[in-house]
């Protein structure tokens, strides 16, 4: 989710209380005629009070906050198609950011690569190029010349190059670009590719079945095909493709320049990121049908329903559902309920009145899946905003059972940093909890996200952890502050390797935490229900891969990684399988496993 102005304004005024009384109306009146202006489609207007916004953010002396405030107005100028202004705007803040990170860090890229979209956008070879190559030395220096990042790099300054018939740029570029390496670490002999989602042509697919109340938009694009209007439930299945060179929470995204150059190719592109490649909406009855016997055909009879959050357009929710299907190395069949999100980092308001009407048609599709998938377990995982529609489907689903009905009709339920008030979850989950097998929180002190959400809203969140984190019996709540993501600290749950291991031991075993990789004793005073996970012990993708392995390969894993890694020529591959042979050792010795491969 990218950082949107409610969001910097609340964060400057928490960090900046120093600001006298009438600077701090001035920066909240200038946000509001930003929005005002924004929904009338008014952009220079808008464009207006936003440089308003940013003199007073200037004011306060927060320079990081000044920079988040100049991207954000960079992004929406882009958006409008006004491009000079959105390269002003970022020009300002990549000024900022290199000299409050040094010139060669590596969180300079994303700026930067939205800077060299613009200019693609316009044709403007010289100077994109000159962003590019920028990009190209700080992923050269910080991971190696045959990283999968640096790589693709290299094939875009190929086409941009081409594209500007740049003969002399491009010959340097083909001395440095290889073939990349793919960053598979399949096992050979009889375990090659032994795994749920398998590569082929450069990429694996993963099949999700969805619900959603969007309304479609009439338009064949897989990406365009719902919008954020609100429609009736609708049901149907979709398609993602997860490249070989895939990292473990990663979402590799395609970036913009990508429609104005002439690397186009869609085969192409399968190989390079995550994408959604298909959807098809299908009357009730069958989906049904499909639905059972993909549930019926799976090597698991389980499924997740997973439920987004704020600012997440349809395409969005699809490929994050489908990176999680296949980091977690799921064996069952994913699914996603998708509420009709705006997609837009502005429109938080309309996003929360949208969740609060969704919720009663997810219960409706609750009743489908329950009834009639034929799922052994049904497992529930929503992430921020995502949790009031999944609070309220729960609710509606139960109210209609008997009390006595409502025993463990769910798997593992599992509420990712949740953007819903903290007392108001307390209770509402507080008689849900017995639906569910176990129920887990993951909440965290560093989310950006939720302390903004918390300032706007008056009362602590159920997503923030530290002293309010949410204490209740029968709830596992996981503190995951010390754990690293993106720019907001909001995504942990999907975009840390440490983090979405500790979900594949629920999803896989239902482990209690003591049981799980990383979790510490509650410190005094807390409530035994609270676990603080340690994300130094449980970092990196190794130990995902040595859990995948033990998943496979029961007690045999540790003698198929040592054929492996006997096999192995390359140094650095050779490297990555001893750090999973070192988890592996680790691990085995605390799971109780049957000889042999370990039943799905």
């Amino acid at each position: 989710m990218r950082i949107h102005l409610p969001t910097l304004l609340a964060a400057l005024l928490c960090a900046a209380p120093s600001l006298v009384i009438g600077q701090t109306a001035d920066l909240v009146r200038s946000y509001k005629y930003f929005e005002s202006a924004k929904s009338a489609h008014k952009v220079s207007e808008a464009l207006k009070y936003g440089n308003e916004a940013v003199r007073l953010t200037e004011m306060s002396g927060d320079k990081e906050q000044l920079g988040d405030l100049l991207r954000s107005l960079g992004d929406y100028a882009a958006e409008e198609h006004m491009d000079a202004e959105a390269i002003g705007f970022y020009e300002r803040a990549l000024a900022l950011e290199q000299d409050r990170l040094g010139a060669m860090n590596p969180e300079l890229i994303p700026l930067l690569t939205d800077m060299a979209n613009v200019q693609l956008k316009d044709q403007h070879y010289p100077p994109a190029t000159k962003l590019l190559n920028q990009i190209l030395d700080i992923e050269r220096a910080a991971y190696g010349d045959q990283h999968p990042n640096v790589l693709a790099t290299l094939g875009k300054l190929r086409e941009v190059y081409r594209a500007a018939n740049d003969t002399e740029g491009l010959a340097r570029v083909e001395t440095l670009l290889r073939p990349p390496v793919a960053s598979t670490r399949d096992l050979p002999g009889p375990g090659l590719k032994n795994r749920r989602y398998q590569q082929n042509n450069g990429f694996a697919t993963v099949r999700v079945f969805y619900g959603t109340n969007r309304a479609a938009t009439g338009s064949q694009k897989a990406a365009e095909f719902y919008g954020g209007a609100r429609g009736e439930l609708n049901f149907g299945y979709l398609d993602v493709t997860i490249p070989q060179t895939h990292v473990e929470a990663d979402l590799e995204t395609q970036p913009r320049w990508v429609e104005y150059t002439l690397a186009t190719n869609l085969a192409e592109l399968r190989t390079h990121y995550v994408l959604l490649d298909k959807v098809v909406q299908l009357p009730k009855d069958e989906f049904v049908r499909q639905l059972r016997a993909q549930v019926s055909a799976a090597p698991s009879k389980d499924v997740f329903i997973f439920v987004h959050g704020f600012n997440n357009t349809f395409e969005d929710a699809a490929r994050r559902v489908a990176q999680l299907a296949y980091d977690l190395d799921f064996d069952g069949t994913p699914m996603l309920y998708s509420w009709p999100s705006q997609g837009s980092a502005t429109a938080y308001s309309v996003d929360e009145a949208s969740v609060q009407v969704s919720g009663r048609r997810m219960a409706d599709f609750l009743d489908t899946v329950v009834a009639q998938s034929g799922a052994q377990h049904i497992h529930l995982i929503a992430h921020s905003m995502g949790n009031r529609a999944l609070i309220e489907a729960m609710q509606t689903f139960l109210a209609k059972r008997a009390p006595e009905n409502r025993q463990h009709i769910f798997g593992q339920v599992v509420f990712t940093a949740p953007d819903v008030d903290r007392d108001y979850f307390m209770d509402a989950v507080g008689d849900l909890n017995a639906a569910s097998l176990r129920t887990t929180l993951y909440a965290s002190d560093t989310d950006y996200a939720i302390r903004s959400s918390q300032f706007f809203h008056g009362a602590p969140r159920a997503g923030t952890a530290g002293d309010v984190i949410v204490k209740l019996a029968g709830l596992d709540s996981i503190d995951m502050s010390a754990v690293p993501a993106d720019s907001l600290g909001h995504s942990y749950f999907a975009a840390n390797a440490g983090a979405l291991y500790d979900m594949f031991r629920l999803l896989w075993r239902g482990d209690p935490p003591p049981k799980r990789c990383g979790m510490t004793s509650p410190k005094a005073g807390i409530d035994s229900s609270v676990w603080l996970f340690d994300a130094q012990h449980c970092k990196g993708d190794d130990i995902l891969e040595a859990g995948v392995m033990l998943k496979r390969f029961g007690d045999l894993a540790r003698s198929h990684v040592l054929a492996n890694i006997s096999e192995i020529t390359d140094p650095s591959q050779k490297q990555q399988w001893s750090l999973i042979l070192q988890r592996l050792d680790g691990l085995l010795p605390t799971i109780q496993l049957p000889v042999g491969p370990v039943p799905q």
